[in-house]
């Protein structure tokens, strides 16, 4: 992503921040804890949330892990996740303001990499560029976690039925729902602001960086978790 780019997201996330830690989340309780439940954390980890908010995936993964880097783009998302880890009594959770597109770690430093509902911001080749990131940040046997919404341009059944059911959903509203399938299918169509793959690139891409195990669920609605392990031998 350009620095302009960048930019821009850092100045929408950060006008955000405030409702986002009171509930724009509400209704991915499912997805959150698919998440957890796929990355297997274990009390000696070390574990990324890439794209954390204010720390929707990042509190519940600190509480089973030794230390948590949490990372996002908006300054003002990080200092809310500073001030309620605080809260919560959680010292082990290390926040940093940075895009996740120039994040540097040591290879083979950490044992889990997860994101929920981040990456679909990223261009596709930025997407796969962090996949190879995350894939070296990861000691052998590690996992990378993706939540997200997960659907392509009409390329299988599942597409078609997200597509389907959100149409349908919106043109109950009436003119303004009208209003929304038009903007929502030009924003689809020209990959503004939002760029979401299927599910199944989403394991292509994990499977061509290098990942064994690899799966991929679909939670709910447009929402999947695709997740894969580092092997433990070269």
């Amino acid at each position: 992503m350009s620095a302009l780019g960048l930019e821009r997201q850092r100045r929408v996330w950060s006008k955000r921040a405030v409702s986002w830690d009171h509930g724009s989340v509400t209704g991915l309780d499912r997805v959150i804890e698919t998440v957890i439940d796929h990355a297997r954390p274990a009390p000696t980890d070390v574990a990324v949330d890439l794209g954390c908010g204010t720390g929707q995936v990042t509190f519940p993964l600190a509480k089973l892990v030794d230390r948590v880097i949490a990372v996002d783009i908006s300054p003002a998302m990080i200092e809310l996740l500073r001030s309620n880890a605080q809260e919560r009594g959680l010292g082990n959770v290390d926040a940093r303001v940075a895009p996740i597109e120039k994040l540097h770690l040591d290879p083979g430093s950490v044992d889990l990499v997860v994101s929920n509902y981040s990456l679909h911001h990223l261009a596709d080749r930025d997407k796969s560029v962090l996949v190879e990131h995350a894939v070296t940040w990861l000691r052998p046997g590690g996992r990378l976690v993706i939540g997200d919404m997960m659907f392509g341009r009409g390329g299988d059944a599942r597409d078609w039925n997200i597509a389907a059911s959100k149409m349908s959903a919106l043109a109950r509203r009436g003119p303004g729902g009208w209003w929304r399938i038009a903007k929502n299918l030009w924003r689809y169509l020209w990959r503004v602001q939002e760029r979401p793959i299927a599910m199944s690139r989403w394991e292509s891409i994990l499977q061509s960086h290098g990942l064994v195990e690899v799966t991929g669920v679909p939670v709910v609605a447009e929402a999947a978790v695709v997740a894969g392990t580092k092997p433990a031998t070269a």
